[in-house]
This record gives C-alpha cells, sequence and structure tokens, in this order.
C-alpha cells in the first residue's frame, strides 16, 4: 500500500511538470526564450521607397532589430488577440528608428514595413543582444 501511494504521488508531480512545461496556460512566449518564438524573418536589404511584409499567426512577442544600425534600431510587435483586429497594419523606418517601436496586432495581421529614409535598412527577428550584431553606419 505504501508503494502505490508513493508511486501516484510521483506520477502525479510528473504530470504536474509535464504540463507546466508544456505551457498549458494562457500566457504569451516572450522572444527572448530560447526557441520561444515562431515569428522568423530576415528582409535582406530594403532599399529606399521598398518595403517588407509579415503576416502574424500565433499569439507571442516577437523582437526584431536591423542590423545595419544596430543598437538604435529594435522592434517589438505583441500579437495577441486583445488586439483591435485589422488586416494590415504599418512600421515606418524614420531617423534610424522603427515608428512606432512597439507595435500589438491581432493573429493574421500582415505588418508592412516601409523604408522612408534615403538608405538601406534589413529586419531581422530576435535581439541583437542575442545574435550579433551589424554595421554601425
Amino acid at each position: 500500500m505504501f508503494n502505490n501511494n508513493r508511486r501516484n504521488i510521483i506520477l502525479s508531480i510528473i504530470v504536474s511538470l509535464l504540463l507546466f512545461f508544456a505551457g498549458c496556460g494562457d500566457s504569451m512566449t516572450s522572444s527572448g526564450e530560447e526557441g520561444g518564438q515562431s515569428a522568423s524573418f530576415d528582409s535582406g536589404t530594403i532599399g529606399p521607397g521598398e518595403t517588407f511584409t509579415y503576416t502574424f499567426s500565433e499569439e507571442e512577442v516577437v523582437e526584431y532589430y536591423c542590423t545595419i544600425h544596430i543598437p538604435d534600431m529594435q522592434g517589438q510587435i505583441t500579437v495577441t488577440s486583445n488586439a483591435k483586429t485589422v488586416d494590415r497594419d504599418t512600421v515606418s523606418m524614420e531617423n534610424n528608428k522603427f515608428v512606432p517601436e512597439n507595435l500589438e496586432v491581432a493573429p493574421n495581421t500582415e505588418v508592412i514595413w516601409i523604408n522612408n529614409q534615403d538608405h538601406t535598412h534589413d529586419i531581422k527577428t530576435g535581439n541583437p543582444s542575442n545574435n550579433g550584431g551589424g554595421d554601425d553606419y
């Protein structure tokens, strides 16, 4: 009888840990965690007047940056069902900054980055302190 109770307690702890680590709650995943974001993109070079588009499908927090102009050009997209639902939203590249730097969108929103400057940019998911750097122009 004692062994059965002990086994049930151990099984209960294991199941609880599995549920905890599987993320069964409603909390969103931060992109700073290893493998924590599903959105992943690298725009390549975006010339003056050009655009880059990405559709965010899952609720999460996505950090991104310009590898050419770090640490100044960093942004964050929060994808949440609490955001107003629109088909498309826009981030402008102005004065070597993303405007707005922080944007909240609903799942399945297409975000368009527009280069409004006279020089090139790029956009890559992640945080420059985690992913390395670029040239300081």
